[in-house]
């Protein structure tokens, strides 16, 4: 299905200012943050869901487990142009 574009009139000034307060709260336009909602509003978007099982492992690591890990990992950014043919 192809994208669509309306214009939408009428919407009161405090309505409007709550939209630019959250679109800016979340760092989006004010056109994604609409969508957003009328995806949600319709039922084709699900909430993210969070989970917190791994949130004692983040910043657990040593100084040198870090360093360690960038060296044993430094190969995976290499690209094998071989593969890309």
């Amino acid at each position: 299905m192809s994208a669509s574009n309306f214009n939408l009139r009428g919407i009161p000034a405090e309505v409007m200012a709550q939209l630019k307060r959250e679109a800016k709260r979340l760092h989006i336009s004010i056109n994604t943050l609409v969508l957003k909602m009328i995806e949600q509003g319709l039922g084709f978007t699900r909430e993210r869901t969070t989970y917190h099982d791994l949130d004692n492992l983040a910043g657990s690591w040593s100084a040198a487990e870090d360093k360690e890990f960038k060296a044993n990992t430094q190969s995976f950014e290499q690209v094998d142009k071989e593969l890309w043919k």
